[in-house]
């Protein structure tokens, strides 16, 4: 049996079957291997296994239990997994089918993402591929919050599995006509105040759903990583930053993080949110005051930047935010100059913080 450290575990290749005639074997040689680590987390590779008896689950179940982590096991084939389901040990261990593998030759590509690309795979599908700079476990946690969106009543595309193409990693998502908001606005300007009042509605209703405790992370928590990757900072602007940030009352409600023309599908006439990497339980100010970056503030100081990002023109954006916003906004137009001037500040102040975070990854590059 082979070991090997991968990706920060020691990987154990299982193969053949693991049964009553050779299950002492297997367990003693996991532990001399394990013998040259101290507190290693521990996988196993399935690819090659055929048959684990009672016998040798019950070793991954002692294995789980003395280690106090979790135990992974990948590469999973159907029967495998079968005989993993039915013993309850998909609730025990961290059970992974084999990832589909499939091809994007002659597919069409549809639309682009914050950290990737969706392209058509069928009439049924579609799949975002991602950045090959972005880790498979965090194109797993995308999918898990997908999942989680869509079973607290969330408007979400239907996400499928996890799989492997030419261009490196991606999530298969029902397709049957989806098509990204920013593309229905190049094709129907005309219905710019139709679809802005639809995406508010689709917002307004995001933004009221209660997500439990534990299913999507607290959003200020990606902005306390960005706060602490500047080490705590004196500076005032961090200070500054910080404090308004935290003064943001907590609300269990869903926020998207990452909402944008791009990341919302229009299919059967309903708005369906796709982009899901950003996930979080939060106040709706963080989804709001991404959207005016990027529908207005952003475009203020980058000339062009909506036509590359939406393939809309500038006015076209801004003229959509207002209609959008003055839709949101219905029943508390009393907050909205408040809530547009916090909104600036907020843009002004974070893309403050961005660029030093930016700027310390650049020095941390070259050095």
């Amino acid at each position: 049996m082979n070991a090997e450290y991968i990706d920060g575990a020691l990987t154990f290749s299982l193969s053949g079957r693991i049964d009553s005639n050779n299950v002492e074997e297997v367990e003693k040689e996991i532990h001399e291997e394990m013998s040259f680590y101290d507190k290693v987390d521990v996988a196993f590779d399935a690819r090659d296994l055929t048959y684990i008896s009672s016998a040798g689950l019950r070793i991954l179940l002692r294995l789980k239990k003395s280690l106090k982590r979790p135990v992974r096991v990948f590469n999973v084939s159907d029967d495998m997994y079968d005989i993993f389901s039915v013993t309850g040990f998909t609730e025990i261990l961290d059970v992974e089918r084999t990832m589909r593998q499939i091809t994007l030759h002659g597919c069409k590509k549809i639309s682009s993402a914050l950290n990737g690309e969706i392209f058509g795979l069928s009439e049924d599908e579609m799949i975002k591929v991602y950045d090959r700079s972005i880790p498979l476990s965090a194109i797993k946690e995308e999918r898990s919050y997908a999942q989680a969106a869509l079973i607290a009543g969330i408007p979400t595309l239907i996400p499928y599995d996890v799989v492997s193409c030419e261009y490196g990693y991606g999530i298969v998502f029902e397709m049957a006509g989806a098509q990204s908001l920013a593309y229905v606005l190049q094709r129907e300007p005309e219905k710019l105040e139709t679809y802005a009042k639809m995406f508010a509605l689709l917002v307004r209703e995001m933004h009221s759903t209660e997500i439990p405790e534990g299913k999507l992370p607290d959003i200020k928590d990606r902005y306390r990583g960005w706060f602490s990757e500047l080490g705590g900072s004196n500076d005032p602007l961090i200070q500054t930053f910080t404090r308004l940030t935290e003064s943001i009352p907590d609300k269990p409600t869903y926020v998207q993080g990452d909402i944008s023309l791009n990341s919302v599908m229009l299919k059967d006439g309903e708005l369906l949110l796709m982009d899901m990497a950003g996930s979080a339980r939060g106040h709706a100010l963080f989804d709001l005051q991404g959207l005016f970056a990027s529908l207005v503030a952003i475009e203020r100081g980058h000339e062009g930047y909506c036509r590359k990002t939406f393939g809309l023109s500038g006015d076209t954006c801004r003229k959509f935010w207002i209609a959008f916003f003055r839709e949101y906004m219905k029943g508390s137009e009393a907050e909205t100059d408040k809530t547009n001037e916090l909104l600036l500040k907020y843009f002004v102040l974070k893309e403050k913080v961005l660029n030093l975070v930016e700027q310390k990854h650049q020095l941390r590059e070259v050095s």
